[in-house]
């Protein structure tokens, strides 16, 4: 005899369970190859995403200290993507992989709005979405999420700062002469 108790709709069986496990890994390999095909760094370099990516975390960082003028602004973002790029060059491979995972979830439009909240790409979002999103992540809930933070501000202001061209625009006028 068959117990109908056990029949119980809320009652979870094996078979849901396959399904359900199934369909998270389809999902969850999906987003991966999203971010693995959307990658930050491909090579050494930035890939056209990555590029996005930390220009727009540059003008969300360290905008106030940017030039108002839009040619200045833009020569500038430049060579701080480039300086990035060296920056990025000097670190250990594993952390080269680690940091491009990172740009690539926030260069993925699924993956960005779960982390950011923003729905538009880097380079077609204002300066207050931008703002906004950063503040999302730096004050999610999640610690991986705040965690994500951390580490795009780190790299962000660690090139952004190590660069002495830089250095006028935040008032610092370089070391004293001894």
């Amino acid at each position: 005899m068959v117990d109908r108790a056990i029949d119980h709709p809320l009652t979870p069986k094996r078979r849901w369970f396959l399904k359900t496990a199934l369909a998270i890994g389809a999902i969850g390999a999906s987003l991966g190859g999203l971010v693995y095909w959307q990658r930050g760094i491909s090579d050494g370099k930035l890939t056209n995403s990555g590029r996005d990516v930390m220009r727009g975390l540059a003008i969300g960082i360290v905008g106030p200290m940017l030039p108002k003028d839009t040619a200045e602004r833009d020569a500038i973002l430049e060579g701080h993507l480039a300086h990035v790029e060296v920056f990025l060059s000097g670190l250990p491979n594993v952390l080269q992989v680690q940091i491009g995972a990172i740009l690539g979830l926030l260069g993925n439009l699924a993956t960005r709005k779960m982390l950011t909240g923003l729905g538009s790409s880097w380079g077609e979002a204002t300066e207050a979405d931008i703002a906004a999103a950063i503040e999302t992540m730096r004050m999610n809930p999640l610690p991986t999420t705040r965690l994500t933070y951390q580490v795009v501000r780190g790299v962000t202001c660690m090139a952004f700062f190590s660069n002495s061209d830089h250095w006028k625009l935040t008032g610092y006028p370089g070391p004293i002469a001894l």
